[in-house]
């Protein structure tokens, strides 16, 4: 299978995140994502927008924004939301006009959760080496992407 340069900097961050409606139904992708992290040995954050200060889900401590997070450029986001809330997500997190730096270090839209108008923001922004479009997924993809790229869970470290 062919990695996408935007999926080999992904998998490069320090820490990871995923934005998801339930992220507690097992039965949701947004579930399964989250588990893949955590079975990996990943720092990973949940994000929710109804998300209490104090909610815990797998273990770990919710957050309603990832705006919150304590370093967003150093974390990549997995997104697993409608894409009528994905775009403008996506533009908080890379505003227009601004340096790709100072966003997420990466952010993987994953299917389903992307559409026209996110595709052609990312263009637009030159985007498309921090940001996963078109399909693939972290589940069927992301192994293969860390065993070529020599990422563990434990590794951490930025390139």
């Amino acid at each position: 299978m062919s990695f996408t340069p935007a999926m080999r900097h992904f998998m490069h961050a320090k820490e990871y995140a995923v934005v998801g409606k339930i992220l507690t139904d097992t039965e949701r992708f947004d579930y399964k994502v989250l588990k893949w992290y955590q079975t990996r040995n990943f720092p990973v954050t949940p994000i929710k927008a109804t998300a209490t200060e104090s909610e815990q889900i797998e273990g770990l401590t919710a957050i309603s924004d990832p705006h919150k997070l304590s370093d967003l450029s150093n974390t990549s986001i997995s997104i697993i939301i409608h894409p009528a809330k994905g775009l403008p997500l996506l533009k908080s997190l890379y505003p227009a006009g601004k340096p790709v730096e100072q966003g997420p270090w990466g952010i993987w839209f994953q299917p389903g959760a992307a559409d026209g108008a996110i595709e052609k923001y990312v263009q637009e922004n030159g985007l498309e080496g921090r940001v996963v479009l078109g399909g693939p997924c972290i589940l069927v993809s992301g192994d293969g992407v860390r065993a070529e790229e020599g990422v563990d869970g434990k590794s951490k470290s930025a390139l």
